[in-house]
């Protein structure tokens, strides 16, 4: 019998087909991998923003908060900076918040807040109240010949003064409390609690009653001269339509 062709090749030529089979292989599979689409490469992760950064972005208008949060102007001009108040021959130094004018509830031991940013620069954490005989003395003297500065300062009860970066003090009266941490010396933030709503340096406080709560808020842009001062309450009003900003 003949042998066939196939049987008569060389071992050379074997490995030459396997070659050129392997050789087909790879140019159909390179084929495919050349029109297949590219990856899209997805963009970078930004980078996480500074606290400095982050903060500048959300920092809320230049001006004050109210102290109490919510709060809004007085309702009553009787609770306006430069209302006279009779009883002892002057006018009122500052904002009077009452929850029946304030338009927000107000009771004793309602939070209050730093209007501005700024340090701590008095903090009457050992005030005590009048006893009723001293008040009477006191109430006495200023129907007959007005209030000297000591004397109002007795008339606003339990207070923190706050100083902000430009020298502004803010001054908080008739307080019940002041918060846990908050002294001389304090660094605070807009809109931190620093007390809490009272009614020390009242006739009611020192009867030993938690009636008649409200917050005094002074602004004194030097140590002679309040916001309102010279300024009727219409005037008041505009001013400070621009000079609190919320919350």
């Amino acid at each position: 019998m003949t042998p066939s062709r196939l049987t008569r090749l060389k071992p050379g030529w074997y490995l030459l087909i396997a070659l050129a089979i392997y050789a087909v292989v790879v140019t159909v599979l390179l084929a495919r991998a050349s029109n297949r689409p590219e990856p899209v490469a997805e963009p970078p992760l930004p980078e996480p923003a500074t606290t400095q950064a982050a903060t500048a972005e959300i920092t809320a208008p230049d001006g004050l908060w109210f102290p109490i949060p919510g709060a809004s102007l007085p309702a009553s001009d009787e609770n306006l900076p430069g209302a006279p108040r009779v009883y002892r021959h002057g006018v009122s130094q500052g904002f009077d918040f009452y929850s029946e004018d304030a338009g927000v509830p107000l009771g004793h031991g309602t939070p209050v807040v730093a209007a501005a940013s700024g340090q701590i620069v008095r903090a009457d954490v050992a005030f005590t109240e009048m006893d009723p005989r001293a008040w009477e003395v006191l109430i006495a003297d200023v129907e007959d010949a007005g209030a000297d500065e000591t004397q109002l300062d007795n008339l606003r009860g339990r207070q923190v003064w706050l100083r902000t970066e430009d020298g502004t003090v803010l001054r908080y009266g008739h307080l019940s409390s002041i918060r846990s941490g908050i002294r001389v010396g304090t660094n605070v933030y807009r809109g931190q609690v620093i007390g809490y709503v009272g009614n020390s340096g009242t006739d009611r406080a020192v009867a030993g009653s938690q009636d008649g709560a409200r917050l005094r808020f002074e602004i004194w842009t030097d140590e002679d001269e309040f916001f309102g001062a010279g300024m009727d309450a219409t005037e008041v009003r505009l001013a400070a339509a621009t000079l609190f900003v919320g919350p």
